[in-house]
């Protein structure tokens, strides 16, 4: 059973008991009405959501937040195949909130680094970290970062989450 003919079952359900309740409170007793008036809140919910116009005016403002503050919108691919509308808006919303960590922690230490307690790295060490001349480019750093985070990302074997911490403050360095 498709869930939209089910939840539009239930709306058509739940618009019947309304009018039933909006009747019964006109000529019996008022304070029916108050239910009534709930019952209708919840078929418009549902009827919503079962035409997917629901989901539709949350990605429509979710993508109007995201184009105002300049972050990712769902119509965007971040590098990975999506297989839906909804796969592309949670990725959108994972990298704009790692994104959005990093810069708030920056902006309160005065634009500077997210960890405070240690000097900031300097480039000629984030190159030896990431072993990368120093004429090497954005593409090249990159790679470099992507191959030194597998070796030691604490999820891994041998995994160190200090040389973890290192090679991220590396590529922030060099990508300043």
């Amino acid at each position: 059973m498709q869930r939209s003919r089910l939840l539009a079952g239930l709306a058509g359900a739940f618009a019947l008991m309304t009018v039933v309740l909006a009747v019964a409170g006109a000529v019996y007793n008022l304070a029916v009405l108050a239910p009534a008036a709930l019952f209708a809140v919840v078929t418009y919910v549902l009827w919503m959501h079962a035409s997917g116009r629901l989901a539709a005016r949350i990605y429509r403002r979710v993508e109007q937040r995201a184009a105002a503050s300049g972050g990712p919108s769902m119509g965007q691919d971040h590098g990975e195949t999506r297989h839906n509308g909804r796969d592309r808006w949670r990725g959108a919303g994972r990298d704009r909130q790692r994104r959005t960590r990093r810069e708030r922690a920056r902006r309160a230490n005065g634009g500077t680094r997210a960890r405070p307690d240690e000097p900031p790295m300097a480039r000629r060490e984030a190159r030896d970290v990431l072993n990368v001349s120093p004429s090497a480019d954005q593409e090249r750093i990159t790679q470099a970062y992507r191959t030194r985070v597998k070796e030691v990302h604490p999820d891994t074997e041998a995994g160190d989450s200090e040389a973890f911490k290192r090679v991220q403050d590396a590529y922030e360095t060099l990508q300043q």
